[in-house]
């Protein structure tokens, strides 16, 4: 039995009350903002104007010497090269991420809240997720993963509104779905509620939240080439999510549709057409050389002598069995005896071989993947193993190409700290960080992921709602999307699941409350 909560009397004043809701709500939202934005703040005044990596002299490069290549994010590249004609600096990009994360967590704290988590728990999650060095420190490092991460913790957050029912009082009960218990049930109107709503018409065919995601998945696959990837995994979860409603179904799907299919399209048509070279086939396929080099080296007689001599032709044998390590690629793709054009060359008929070896030995190809991708699966730390080794952040000034020196790019690129003081806080604070017994929790993704399913699990089942569900779709997007797309264990790649299960503490400790309450 469904019942709409349009038709519907509050029971009773504690489900029922909305009186200053809205108030409360921005109050409330804009309180995590400071929170967080506050503490932000600091790490950007330390760093100013912000951690710099490899990557961000490649962004630089592109919008000033170029040449403009498509082989990381044209938007970020763009963002950068804004900055360098109107402020003649770099910060303004690395103070625009500070706020931008502040406002992701705001809107996912502001979210969760209506689940029936209170605001104070919430708020000291926020600050926990700003303050923490590896997220703090991220936030205002030069990489386009930043908005990457902005994007998947705001689609996170809009998931779960889009989920909820509305008018849900913070603190109650029922938020979306069905809750058991003391002879009530409600049900949530929100997207894919029954009646109207659900079937077609209504507010929910404009509603803008449903138009807030959409370009939240699009950005996944604008700041990351392969964020696309991730974007479909976490919509087809949602879309999964609102079985029984067609309505909202059709809407998600097209909606994802779209944002899932623009960025390829860019890639492949629009970028060139603007100019901007697309990278090479080597480049954008490089998994595939970890992936033949972990065959190679664990079961060399997979190989003919015509397929062994196409692998010495790009790069000597020894080469391909010293870059045998299933965590990383980079240790055949950048070493010195790899022929980067050769491979270029030679690109159809590697795809060709390692579609084979795909077909005759696929537990070979799936276990590379999933052991390249532990950054996202397995809690324990693996700096044990060959490869193995978290990047973490480049401390000091990068590396810049001859010719740099004295260039406004070269300036705008040194570290300039606002406070000293600040500086050395945050060094201090990094560097304690990286106590090894601490990684697991502090720098890796798999124990926040675990963490937030088994609180939306425990939400649904114990109210059936589907609200944290949503939320946790998207953290499974990137946590699946990881095997298809991971290069290395660098930590950057899995930064807002951490972000997401920070968030989600409160609501599993209310919710595990509520079941340890219930056991007679």
């Amino acid at each position: 039995m469904t019942i709409s909560t349009a038709s519907l009397k509050p029971v009773d004043k504690g489900l029922g009350a909305t009186d200053g809701a809205p108030a409360r709500d921005r109050r409330f939202t804009l309180a995590c903002y400071a929170t967080a934005q506050l503490a932000l703040l600091g790490w950007w005044l330390g760093f100013h104007p912000g951690l710099m990596s490899p990557d961000s002299v490649t962004y630089v490069a592109h919008v000033t010497t170029g040449p403009w290549v498509a082989g990381q994010s044209v938007a970020y590249d763009a963002l950068l090269g804004l900055s360098l004609k109107v402020t003649g600096d770099l910060s303004a990009v690395t103070l625009l991420q500070t706020a931008a994360m502040a406002a992701a967590l705001a809107h996912l704290a502001g979210a969760i809240r209506p689940l029936g988590v209170r605001g104070r728990p919430l708020l000291v999650a926020v600050g926990c997720a700003a303050l923490s060095p590896p997220l703090g420190a991220f936030t205002v490092s030069m990489w386009k993963d930043v908005p990457f991460t902005v994007c998947a913790v705001l689609a996170a957050g809009t998931a779960v509104r889009l989920m909820t029912r509305p008018g849900a009082r913070p603190g109650g009960d029922a938020a979306g779905g069905v809750v058991r218990g003391e002879g009530r049930m409600w049900y949530a109107a929100g997207v894919g509620g029954r009646g109207r709503a659900g079937r077609g018409g209504g507010r929910w065919a404009w509603d803008p939240r449903l138009f807030a995601l959409g370009a939240e998945l699009l950005g996944l696959g604008l700041f990351r080439n392969n964020g696309f990837l991730v974007a479909l995994v976490a919509a087809v979860a949602l879309v999964a999510l609102l079985a029984g409603r067609p309505g909202a179904r059709r809407r998600v799907a097209a909606l994802a549709a779209g944002a899932v299919a623009a960025p390829p399209l860019l890639l492949s048509v629009g970028y060139p057409a603007m100019g901007i070279a697309s990278p090479s086939r080597s480049f954008a396929y490089q998994t595939v050389f970890g992936d033949l080099a972990v065959a190679y080296g664990e079961r060399p007689h997979l190989f003919d002598r015509e397929q062994r001599e196409l692998l010495a032709e790009i790069a000597p044998l020894d080469v391909w069995r010293r870059g045998a390590t299933c965590q990383t690629m980079a240790r055949v793709f950048f070493d010195p005896g790899f022929g980067h054009a050769r491979a270029e060359q030679r690109m159809s008929e590697i795809l060709e071989l390692w579609r084979g070896l795909l077909g005759r030995a696929p537990g070979t190809i799936l276990g590379a993947r999933i052991c390249r991708a532990a950054l996202a699966w397995q809690v324990g730390p693996t700096s044990g193993e060959p490869g193995g080794e978290l990047y973490r952040f480049s401390l000091g000034d990068p590396r810049l190409p001859d010719g740099w020196e004295g260039s406004p790019a070269a300036s705008a690129m040194r570290r300039r700290p606002i406070s000293e003081g600040l500086l050395a806080a945050g060094l201090f604070a990094l560097d304690a960080s990286t106590v090894r017994q601490f990684e697991w929790l502090l720098w890796r993704a798999p124990f926040w992921c675990y963490l937030t399913y088994a609180t939306a699990a425990l939400a649904w089942w114990r109210t059936g709602s589907r609200a944290a569900l949503a939320g946790a779709a998207v953290v499974a997007g990137q946590q699946i999307g990881v095997i298809l797309t991971n290069t290395a264990p660098d930590f950057r790649f899995m930064v807002s699941p951490i972000l997401v299960g920070v968030l989600f503490v409160p609501l599993l400790l209310r919710e595990a409350g509520h079941l340890a309450r219930s056991d007679p």
